[in-house]
Order: structure tokens, then sequence, then C-alpha cells
């Protein structure tokens, strides 16, 4: 196996398309099979009608902000026994813990993204980082998931949105679908993990909820 540089893996990325495929210096290109054809049938819808495009520039980029945001709300919501507060605490760990789970696994399966290996219609200008799993779709999911599993007020219109922001990445050319399933299945690990921490973290989440009601926060 010869190994070579992500330089060399972008210059002959275009003439090895015969396998599934392609690994060579740690890295996988996806060329062939379900994942590619979904990411060819998703982004080639991309450029026929400029009103979708920027509909889906908007729930790739700018969305996720808005499910984050819906987050911060559960903290100022007056739930019994601080049910808010807690789903607020939790969403922020299940993040934090699907973002570092990302990385990790970024740095062991590097996936070039697939306008860097291949020739897609690129909506929205991104770094030519790893590209499994989403990071979006993990934030996305592990704040929806969490909704879910504590029945949270919005959560169905939370898990749309993040299953929006999930197809969005692929419409616009910044990931493939296995990317964000892959994002999506971590973010919800992370929120359905916590539900079972629960007791564990009982005694943490009331002291803090216990200090931010000293500073007035919430």
């Amino acid at each position: 196996i010869v190994a070579v540089d992500r330089w060399s893996l972008r210059l002959a990325a275009e003439r090895l398309i015969a396998s599934r495929t392609e690994r060579s210096g740690g890295q996988q290109r996806v060329d062939q099979g379900l994942d590619w054809n979904l990411d060819q049938a998703i982004n080639g819808l991309a450029g026929s009608n400029a009103i979708l495009d920027r509909i889906a520039v908007f729930t790739a980029s700018d969305l996720i902000f808005l499910i984050v945001l819906g987050a911060v709300v559960w903290w100022f919501l007056p739930l019994a026994r601080d049910a808010g507060k807690r789903a607020a605490i939790a969403a922020a760990a299940a993040v934090v813990g699907g973002l570092v789970l990302s990385v990790v696994v970024e740095h062991v399966l590097f996936v070039p993204r697939p306008f860097v290996a291949h020739q897609v219609h690129l909506l929205v200008s991104h770094a030519p980082d790893a590209s499994f799993p989403s990071d979006h779709a993990t934030v996305a999911f592990a704040v929806a998931g969490t909704a879910m599993v504590r029945r949270m007020p919005g959560r169905w219109l939370l898990l749309i949105a993040a299953a929006l922001v999930a197809v969005a990445r692929v419409f616009v050319g910044l990931h493939y679908p296995a990317d964000v399933i892959g994002g999506a299945v971590i973010g919800s690990a992370g929120a359905v993990a916590l539900i079972w921490l629960d007791p564990w973290l009982a005694l943490p989440s009331s002291l803090a909820i216990g200090l931010a009601r000293r500073f007035h926060v919430g």
C-alpha cells in the first residue's frame, strides 16, 4: 500500500472510481454504492432552483443555531422539578460529548468531503477537513434527541429541524448521507446515555442550577 498525502489524493480522486471505497494514506473515498448514489440524488437537485438553494443554504448553515437556542429556552421554562434546566444541562453535555467523539472518529477514519473527492454542486464554501461524521448533525440530534427522550415542549419540531439540517448538509455538497447519519447516531446516543446517567448526574445538575439561581440566571 503506497501512502500518499491529502494533496495527492485530491489529484488522484477523479481517476479512482472503480471501487466502492479507495483507501490510501489512512483515508477513505466514497465512489460507488448506496451512499454515493443517495448523495448524487440529493445533491443533484442543487442549482436547479434559486429559492430552493437559498433555503437549503440557510438550513445547512444557520438552522443549527435555532435548534441550540431551543435548548437554551428550556432553561427558562417554569417546569416542575426544574425539568427544563436539567434538560438544558443534558443537551449541553450530549453536544459536548458528541463533538468530542466526532473528533476521535475523524482522526481514526478520515473521509474527504464530497467536494474534495468529486465534482459536486457546492453551495457553501468550507474547509477541506473530514467529512465523517457531520458535526452539524451531531449537535442537531443531540438537542433533538434530548428533547424526545425527556419529552420537552417542541420536541417534534426540533426533530424535524434536525432532520432538515442533515438533508441540507448533503444537498449543499458538504457531506455524504452516511456522514449525517453517523452524526445523528452519535448525537442521539449521547442523549439516551444521559438519561441512564441521570441518577449520577442529579447532584452536579442541582449544584449548577443552585449556582445559577444565586446569580439570578433563570
